[in-house]
């Protein structure tokens, strides 16, 4: 049987990462689980064939950046990783959200009450951490690159310099990078019954690949953005050195 004659259910239940597609197209699969996909896109008027090369096609390695940034000037390795944070606030959080919010207050399982709770306070705090993160790690890291291009007056950074370590930032980041603990504790390691209810099993099969995406994103961030920008200060400081002893 075609993807286009399945029920909407049995897709999800295949691969929960099917959900997220379907609701990239406008589609809740929760509302629609007993029809399958060509009744739905007509409903919506949608062409079948581009959500199927969409599913077909759902399975993207990030972890294939990593060899493709080492090789990009730091201000591209930046630009990736703002995107990406543009990403997670626009998409995946909000995406997270919607599932969580929909699935029923007296569903029998009590965990999701407590990440209905939790959840809000997790995106806050981590939209909050990802601002800060742009606004002083990401802009400093930037100004250096900007005075060995000769772009920035060394005076200008002369502070920052004493101001701010790339080795403490990249510890304190390290030091920070679990920020899925309470989640993963509270789910039991996304933890469900096999008989358990569709929408339960999306929500923490998303819920994983969040932190999946989270853990490339934090690798990138300490073994390429970090590496790069130790050398760009050392490299710096030299500079700055030798142009005080010669005025």
């Amino acid at each position: 049987m075609g993807l286009k004659k399945r029920r909407i259910l049995d897709l999800v239940e295949e691969n929960y990462v099917f959900a997220s597609v379907l609701h990239h197209f406008g589609i809740d699969f929760y509302d629609y689980q007993e029809q399958n996909l060509a009744e739905v896109c007509q409903q919506k008027g949608l062409k079948p064939e581009l959500i199927i090369a969409s599913l077909e096609d759902v399975i993207e390695d990030d972890q294939e950046h990593l060899q493709y940034l080492m090789g990009l000037p730091v201000d591209l390795v930046i630009a990736y990783l703002k995107h990406k944070h543009f990403s997670f606030v626009k998409h995946t959080l909000p995406y997270l959200a919607k599932l969580i919010n929909c699935y029923p207050g007296q569903g029998g399982h009590t965990v999701i009450n407590d990440i209905k709770w939790l959840f809000p306070l997790f995106v806050e705090d981590f939209i909050h951490h990802m601002h800060e993160e742009e606004d002083s790690v990401f802009q400093h890291i930037l100004q250096i690159d900007k005075a060995l291009k000769g772009e920035l007056l060394f005076s200008k950074l002369f502070f920052d310099l004493r101001k701010y370590s790339i080795k403490a930032i990249a510890h304190e980041h390290q030091s920070h990078d679990d920020v899925m603990l309470g989640i993963r504790e509270l789910t039991n390691n996304y933890y469900h019954e096999k008989e358990a209810p569709v929408l339960l099993k999306v929500i923490f099969s998303e819920l994983q690949s969040f932190e999946k995406n989270l853990i490339i994103h934090a690798r990138i961030e300490n073994e390429v953005l970090f590496p790069k920008a130790l050398l760009m200060e050392k490299e710096l400081q030299k500079m700055v050195s030798k142009y005080s002893i010669l005025n």
